[in-house]
């Protein structure tokens, strides 16, 4: 009897820490109080979400602070959205999130969660007063996806560590001017685009990433893919204002464009041997040489290109499986062309055409410059320079590896 007598009250106390600790639906922080009771857990498992009518006191300009201590693991989301008198928010000993979401948080200028190392997902929209992010020395090291767009964030440092994402998206954060990345593969997509709205463009930098299976660059300035191999599905760029870009790594792709940006002079993907779905080069304005796909042999979609070229040369191309689209403001001479679509290397439609007034994309044109448009060959001329022709026809074992 006496054992029972003390060991219930203890199982009944063991019971309520327990309950406290684990809800199967969402633990409403709206006082201090809520926040005591979430800080007696050191793991909690369940969701979290902070009130938008707090009942938490204000400063003199109105504003609201929420601190919460001792909680380590929160198993399901963290969700804070349109508590507008929100400034300051505070985990201390916060390390792991299933979800975190911030949104509609106009005066939220305060993060901070340094011990925070891993979430699932992290969804931060409209923050518009938020600069930095106090994510500790280490930072983010792992996330499923992330997205942020239209923060007041100037950089992403304490994400910059991450060593594993499957999404990465960032966009319309017009103060931040530089992305930089430790990760080594992306398995799903990554998003950049119009960031920096003040400044001449982003810059990006993703030193160790060496596979992507899609990924869209847009209002770049900058962009530094050194280590990158292959990328799945598209390689797209998108009105950026770098000046040259280099992959000097990667071997394929599945789509590879490149379309307004307006400064591009030159473009090296020096091993780059397969495109799998379409390759596009279009209103590249200063782009007048496609000279860096000395490797490039085979495109399984559609090969368009329009603009005011000076020189084309794809010396290994033995395969073209969608249509072909070649159209510039310059002569043009497309002997060499000619004999690829005649052989059989270009499969599909085939156009190619020079002193166009409006170079088009596919589908804009049709026939050759010997159709008429073309003119003898001249200093201001594209060259098409392709593997070499024997007598008028391929030579044997370049007409093979083609049909092979």
């Amino acid at each position: 009897m006496a054992f029972a007598h003390y060991i219930l009250p203890a199982l009944a106390l063991a019971g309520t820490a327990f309950a406290q600790c684990s809800n199967s639906g969402t633990l409403t922080i709206a006082s201090s109080a809520d926040a005591s009771q979430l800080a007696s857990c050191t793991t909690y498992s369940g969701s979290v979400a902070i009130e938008t009518g707090l009942a938490y006191p204000k400063d003199n300009n109105g504003r609201q602070q929420v601190e919460v201590t001792n909680v380590r693991t929160i198993t399901g989301n963290l969700t804070v959205t349109s508590a507008v008198s929100l400034s300051r928010l505070t985990f201390g000993s916060l390390e792991s999130i299933g979800g975190f979401e911030l949104g509609d948080l106009t005066v939220l200028s305060e993060l901070s969660m340094p011990e925070l190392t891993e979430v699932s997902q992290l969804n931060f929209t409209a923050l518009p007063a938020l600069q930095t992010l106090d994510f500790g020395g280490r930072g983010l090291t792992r996330a499923e996806s992330i997205l942020i767009t239209n923060t007041g964030l100037s950089s992403l440092m304490g994400i910059n560590n991450l060593q594993q994402v499957d999404t990465f998206n960032i966009n319309n954060n017009e103060a931040l001017q530089n992305i930089s990345l430790q990760v080594t593969s992306i398995t799903n997509a990554l998003r950049i685009e119009a960031n920096d709205r003040y400044q001449s463009g982003l810059t990006t930098s993703f030193p160790l990433l060496e596979t992507a299976t899609n990924m869209t660059f847009r209002n770049c300035s900058t962009i530094s893919l050194p280590a990158l191999k292959n990328v799945t599905e598209d390689l797209g760029f998108y009105g950026n204002t770098f000046e040259t870009f280099s992959a000097p790594n990667l071997t394929s792709a599945g789509g590879l464009i490149f379309v307004d940006n307006t400064q591009l002079t030159n473009i090296s993907l020096p091993q780059l041997t397969s495109i799998n779905a379409t390759y596009q080069i279009a209103n590249n304005t200063e782009l007048k040489q496609v000279d860096g796909f000395t490797k490039l042999s085979v495109v399984k979609g559609a090969l368009d290109f329009s603009g005011n070229f000076t020189e084309v040369q794809l010396p290994a191309l033995t395969q073209v499986q969608g249509a072909f689209n070649l159209q510039s403001s310059a002569r043009i001479d497309c002997t060499s062309f000619d004999e690829l679509s005649s052989n059989n290397v270009i499969r599909g439609k085939y156009t190619c055409l020079g002193l166009r007034a409006r170079p088009g994309g596919e589908g804009t044109g049709s026939g050759s410059s010997g159709d008429g448009e073309g003119e003898e060959s001249s200093a201001s001329q594209i060259f098409a320079k392709l593997p070499a022709v024997v007598g008028g026809s391929l030579g044997l074992a370049g007409f093979l590896q083609m049909i092979l």
